[in-house]
């Protein structure tokens, strides 16, 4: 499956079928939505949680496309064009010629660099992870600058960006909520009201907030001067509903269009909901994943066979379906499903074989099997603790002595830390839609291999993975990452894939169509909603 490209000239809007245009407001119009707790701040600046608002009244240069297959792709927003040097430094960029912000006022190319000079500068930031990569981005959290050497404007409507060193996986952090655009002159006259009084937090994005009751609601309207197709509501309510069952109850008496499985307690999911409303559920894959960690250092996992053994010895299937209902999609790789940088051509190889396991174990001198712990954080999710349980069982059935150890957070970060911890499960969820934010994370150097406690040992691996984040050509660079995702997993089973998760909706009458976020946020913009 080919997900690698990134499409001509295309938009979120465009992307949906059937949105409304210039259609008189009436009720049908109208999208309702829901909230379990208020949210705290517009200003994405300073949130890492608070996501829906920004994402529907602000822009990105580049958004991610969720295709019907399920794959994810980049295309371009509010650029028109763009370019990477050769040296995968320099990225260049043509705006989109017209865009206004609702207040009416053009958005140019000093409005890019005032929103990425604040990143760094706004003492409340919270969003400077993912693009410290920007030239000069260091010195101003250094307190040795005031603003971007990275950021070069030439004219309204083109800017370049310069980066450190060479990283492809920019442009994937440049469609995440961190990137959001906004307006210098609102940033400058809002002070701190920005991200508080809707009035006084204006973006170019195909809706604006006209309301904040806080507490109770959020409402949005359309947009006037949003330069894409307008959205296919022209009003969004959303409201917030404390408790599972009063969000459960207003969904069943019509009073909210996209019910989040999320909020809502599984016993009335599978009570209610997957069977009176299966037809009304839609699912799209959490790009994240469940994995294994087993310490390739530590006796007798320092044997690739042993290794293996334990990859086979796991029904995954049975973790799915008695854990999460069926909820979810097995992956053989490092990569979650949907994700760039994910190939068919990587799974399917790995099969739940117990007694392939055993032979493995015997081959390699442990027909007695060995004693394993399985460490685990005492303030993980039940999800994972549930997990571990199953892992315990399926490895004593091939005769390895498996036992839970139970430690204190500070603890068991702690012991991962040192290298030594023997093995643990461990969730990842993509912040950037890219493979560089997983696999740099756990293979990329010795020292981030060794602070995972999983101690991979082939450094030319490593400098591969580091290597490849400088391959400008998007194929050879995928190929690559394709084949280290090989290598580690299957060649030398230092990584045990388990599944990724799929985040449920269960959707009105009302609604024609709807796209979640590409990540599976509860959070989602509102462009990807159709109306009936």
């Amino acid at each position: 499956m080919k997900m690698n490209k990134v499409l001509p000239v295309l938009t979120a809007a465009a992307l949906l079928a059937g949105a409304s245009m210039n259609v008189a407001a009436d009720d049908s119009k109208e999208l309702r939505l829901a909230w379990s707790k208020d949210i705290q701040t517009m200003d994405v600046h300073k949130t890492t949680d608070n996501y829906q608002i920004p994402l529907s009244v602000f822009d990105r240069l580049l958004e991610v496309q969720v295709n019907d297959d399920g794959s994810t792709e980049l295309v371009k927003s509010i650029v028109d064009d763009y370019s990477v040097s050769d040296d995968g430094l320099v990225y260049s960029f043509t705006l989109r010629d017209g865009i206004l912000f609702s207040d009416g006022s053009a958005l140019t190319s000093e409005d890019v660099e005032a929103t990425f000079n604040r990143m760094f500068t706004l003492p409340e930031s919270v969003q400077t992870d993912f693009t410290t990569c920007i030239k000069g981005a260091q010195a101003i959290l250094d307190g040795k600058a005031d603003s971007l050497e990275g950021f070069h404007i030439t004219d309204d409507l083109h800017f370049e960006i310069t980066l450190e060193e060479p990283f492809a996986g920019f442009l994937s952090v440049l469609a995440t909520p961190t990137c959001c655009i906004m307006s210098k002159d609102n940033l400058e006259e809002a002070g701190d009201d920005f991200g508080q009084v809707p009035e006084k937090t204006i973006g170019s994005g195909a809706y604006k907030v006209t309301e904040w009751i806080r507490n109770d609601s959020v409402t949005l309207e359309r947009n006037p001067n949003y330069w894409g197709e307008p959205g296919s509501a022209e009003k969004v309510v959303i409201k917030v509903y404390p408790e599972p069952a009063s969000m459960n109850m207003a969904f069943q008496a019509g009073d909210i269009d996209i019910l989040d499985c999320d909020f809502i307690d599984a016993s009335i999911i599978s009570s209610t909901y997957e069977t009176a409303y299966a037809d009304k559920m839609i699912a799209i894959n959490r790009l994240g994943s469940y994995f294994m960690v087993t310490n390739n250092a530590v006796s007798p996992m320092n044997d690739v066979r042993v290794r293996k053994a334990i990859q086979m010895a796991l029904d995954r299937e049975s973790m799915i379906s008695a854990l999460f209902n069926g909820m979810g999609t097995l992956i053989d790789g490092i990569y979650p499903a949907g994700s760039i940088g994910f190939t068919e051509a990587n799974q399917g190889w790995l099969k739940y074989d117990p007694e392939g396991a055993k032979a493995l174990l015997k081959e390699a001198g442990y027909e007695n099997g060995f004693d394993l712990e399985l460490s685990e954080n005492a303030n993980a999710s039940s999800n994972v603790k549930n997990v571990l349980q199953i892992i315990e069982q399926n490895l004593q059935a091939v005769g390895i002595n498996a036992h839970i150890e139970s430690y204190d957070e500070s603890s068991w970060i702690a012991e991962r830390k040192t290298g030594n911890m023997a093995s643990f499960v461990g969730v990842w969820t993509l912040d950037y839609n890219d493979p560089s934010n997983i696999i740099d994370v756990f293979y990329g150097t010795p020292e981030s291999t060794r602070g995972r406690s999983i101690n991979y040992a082939d450094t030319d691996v490593m400098g591969r993975v580091i290597a490849a984040r400088a391959i400008i050509d998007e194929d050879e660079r995928l190929a690559e990452y394709a084949a280290l995702e090989k290598k580690i997993v299957e060649e030398d089973a230092a990584w045990v894939p388990l599944f990724s998760l799929q985040h449920r909706y269960v959707l009105s009458d009302k609604i024609e169509k709807f796209v979640p976020h590409w990540a599976g946020y509860s959070d989602f913009n509102i462009l990807g909603v159709t109306l009936k």
